[in-house]
């Protein structure tokens, strides 16, 4: 996913086809959803640093980070939708206010892999309930890379299991 921002005319232009596209209790959803998707992505971000702290070698180490990195991109592309659609600041939690006693590399690897295929079902219904092409790019995105966290870390989970 690439970090591109949107300008003032593509907020516009957004927030425009929205308001012609969705009801407003449609679009009072999607608003919602997207700020909580919001939180959800930078909290993932976090667990996932905090998981690379006990991998039990580089390679895992470097994998779960690059999960952290996507997972912080994806809130970064949904903070520019929320922003474009309300045109209010999202203004995110304190890095300091996540806080995550993992002490299982394994059985966390177990949850997020449930997690991540929840999240790549919500942003498929997400990227179904628009036609906007910024918002189900974003959608898209985070949605693949969702399928593509799971399965990787499948991989990670046999690796570990076979040592």
């Amino acid at each position: 996913m690439n970090n591109r921002e949107f300008n003032e005319q593509e907020m516009m232009m957004l927030r425009r086809r929205m308001q012609e596209e969705l009801t407003r209790e449609e679009m009072d959803e999607l608003i919602q959803n997207i700020y909580l998707s919001i939180e959800a992505e930078l909290r993932d971000s976090a667990y996932y640093r905090a998981l690379a702290r006990i991998a039990p070698d580089q390679f895992a180490e470097e994998m779960i980070m690059e999960f952290s990195r996507d997972e912080r991109e994806h809130a970064f592309q949904l903070q520019q939708a929320y922003e474009a659609l309300t045109g209010k600041t999202f203004y995110p939690p304190e890095e300091g206010e996540y806080n995550f006693d993992i002490n299982n590399f394994n059985d966390a690897l177990e949850t997020r892999i449930y997690d991540e295929t929840a999240d790549y079902k919500k942003y498929k219904k997400y990227y179904l309930m628009t036609n906007n092409r910024m918002l189900r790019d974003i959608f898209f995105n985070a949605m693949i890379d969702e399928s593509y966290h799971a399965l990787r870390e499948f991989y990670l989970l046999h690796l570990n299991m076979m040592m």
